[in-house]
């Protein structure tokens, strides 16, 4: 029974999700019409998997060949929906091809099912699939250029795993600059949560290659082992579901901010953009004015293009200043500031006069999880901790 279970567990956490994205229209996007239809791809995947562990031949052989699509479109699809949240604002059709693979060796795997007889099949999928030993005997041409399917199969997956890694975090890390670079309140903007999924999903395929190389039947036989790579999964698709869901904010969203008409000096021209101002010097004192004196920070909605105004100039080049002056990015700048601030008002109302939770507004933070975040990246030490050792 507890095979059952562990079997069809995975799809049943994706349509879970799949359910709680498509009742929640208030809140939809693009990357989340996206995840949904990622997600009911992976249904069908998890179905063919639970039909294998469950000794369905008939149905198991017709849907085969789908199952080599599901599985090889999977990553292709998560690293579409990584650029839906971190590049594109809407669907790009020549980004087809990045499953011209899975689909070319499903169709090659769907021909030769139909061109095999009934006891080819039988031989495919109990000699070579279940590894039953009273049907391991000499193969026909057709049952071998399924085996060589199975090999293509592993030889198209490995190298998918890698580069979607890669180009995966290359957008995410991209993405989470310019967030930094724009806003000082990055909470629910940046993507570092779809960051350690991404590399959780690589750790969820290496459990897929183990499980490949030992061989799917040993889970048959040994069906407790198979609670590590259904859980494995479960675990990772619960988060991508749940990250995903709650990922309210994205390119899209970005994109409008930056549109958005700003009270700041004219577009930067090229030129611009590489050469800073002769009066670098005095816009610098200015920023530093503006933060120590004006304490601008205390606004939680803070962004570049409000300092871009005060100073009179772009926010390209209000980025530079924050970069080339002070070696930081915007957000983190912003968040030291507010960090100085709100130690300061621990050290003067060291008898508890204002709450942590005064403090936290008082300083420009604009929740708590910020707060802590940035208190403890610049001091080491949570606010908590901080106010205790100023009490004594």
């Amino acid at each position: 029974m507890s095979h059952i279970i562990f079997s069809i567990m995975p799809m049943f956490v994706c349509l879970f999700w799949v359910i709680i994205l498509l009742i929640d229209k208030q809140n939809s996007n693009l990357s989340k019409r996206f995840l949904s239809f990622f997600l009911s791809i992976s249904i069908i995947n998890y179905f063919v998997h639970a039909l294998y562990f469950n000794h369905q031949y008939e149905l198991y052989t017709f849907f085969d060949s789908i199952w080599c699509f599901t599985s090889l479109a999977g990553y292709p699809l998560y690293y579409y929906y990584i650029r839906l949240l971190t590049k594109d604002t809407r669907i790009e059709w020549k980004w087809i091809w990045l499953i011209i693979p899975s689909l070319s060796l499903a169709l090659f795997s769907a021909i030769i099912f139909i061109l095999m007889s009934q006891a080819e099949l039988d031989t495919f999928i109990h000699g070579v699939m279940y590894h039953k030993p009273e049907y391991e005997t000499d193969y026909t041409p057709l049952v071998r250029l399924q085996m060589l399917r199975l090999t293509l199969f592993r030889v198209i997956f490995i190298p998918q795993v890698i580069l979607v890694l890669f180009f995966g975090l290359k957008l995410i890390i991209a993405y989470n600059a310019k967030i930094k670079d724009f806003y000082s309140n990055t909470g629910g903007k940046d993507l570092t949560p779809i960051k350690w999924l991404l590399i959780f999903f690589v750790l969820a395929s290496a459990i897929s290659l183990i499980s490949s190389a030992v061989g799917k039947d040993y889970f048959v036989t040994h069906p407790w082992l198979l609670a590590i790579p259904s859980v494995t999964h479960s675990l990772y698709l619960f988060g991508l579901g749940y990250f995903g869901y709650k990922q309210r904010f994205t390119i899209e969203d970005f994109q409008k901010d930056l549109n958005q008409p700003a009270e700041e000096a004219e577009v930067e021209t090229e030129s611009e953009q590489i050469q800073l101002p002769k009066n670098f010097e005095t816009q610098c004192a200015q920023l530093i004015e503006l933060l120590k004196k004006d304490e601008i920070f205390t606004n939680p909605d803070l962004r570049i293009t409000d300092l871009a105004a005060v100073l009179n100039t772009n926010r390209t080049y209000a980025s530079r200043l924050c970069n080339e002056y002070f070696h930081t990015n915007f957000a983190d700048l912003i968040n030291r500031f507010r960090t100085e601030k709100a130690k300061e008002l621990m050290l003067a109302g060291a008898d508890g006069e204002l709450t942590l939770d005064d403090i936290m507004v008082m300083s420009g933070f604009a929740s708590e999880s910020s707060f802590y975040r940035s208190f403890k990246k610049e001091t080491g030490m949570s606010p908590g901790d901080f106010r205790k050792s100023v009490r004594n």
